[in-house]
């Protein structure tokens, strides 16, 4: 494709992309090595004059093939890439297929039905074509996030019941201190009760006092 005819094309894909219509099934995923083949059946009924597929990126517009409705004939396209499609006067389903798809195909396709009268009918459709590395990796990582996940499952009881025990214990510990303490200041009540209740030695015992008795006469006058 030349620099004027892509330009062309550029000038032309702003200019229908207010008409590009994009069904529900625009999005298609493939592996590497499959055969993809995009399908569009036109909906009016108005007569077509052209119908063309492009290959959209975003550096360029590649022309992947251009038949003529009224005449039934493939216009011959630059594109390296090999695509089986069909080509014959009025007909108004048209497929492209690519046999063995690499990763180099993804991108945006396009399909546009042109009329004499300048309307346009468009499909448009997604290709990404995945990298078996990259479904390795995603493999892998699904793996690794499901095993963190089962862990993550299987340690939230173990620390439930960790800390149960802990808190049981420290409980525990606290109520032995409690009662410790308790036995310990009754014990030395009992201690100072018997110590203030029992005499002294020698105390509340009588003191008896030993002195003569002298008798008293009257004296005799003389």
């Amino acid at each position: 494709m030349d620099y004027f005819t892509f330009l062309v094309a550029l000038l032309h894909l702003h200019k229908d992309s207010f008409e590009i219509a994009v069904p529900s099934d625009s999005h298609v995923i493939s592996k590497p090595g499959e055969n993809i083949t995009f399908m569009y059946e036109l909906q009016t009924k108005d007569p077509m004059q052209q119908v063309t597929w492009e290959k959209i990126q975003s550096h360029q517009i590649d022309l992947l093939t251009r038949c003529n409705l009224s005449q039934g004939k493939i216009s011959p396209s630059r594109f390296r890439r090999q695509i089986l499609t069909n080509c014959s006067q009025g007909m108004r389903r048209s497929f492209i297929l690519l046999p063995h798809v690499e990763a180099s195909d993804s991108g945006l396709y396009r399909c546009c039905f042109k009329a004499s009268t300048g309307e346009n009918e468009t499909f448009v459709v997604r290709l990404t074509v995945t990298d078996g590395k990259n479904d390795n990796q995603r493999v892998f990582w699904i793996i690794v996030g499901t095993a963190l996940l089962l862990v993550f499952v299987l340690l939230i009881p173990i620390v439930i019941v960790l800390l149960y025990i802990r808190k049981r214990c420290r409980q525990k510990n606290i109520q032995d201190k409690e009662s410790q303490a308790t036995q310990n200041k009754a014990s030395n009540n009992n201690r100072s009760s018997f110590s203030v209740s029992q005499p002294s030695d020698g105390a509340g015992e009588d003191i008896y006092v030993n002195y003569p008795t002298f008798s008293r006469r009257p004296k005799t006058r003389a």
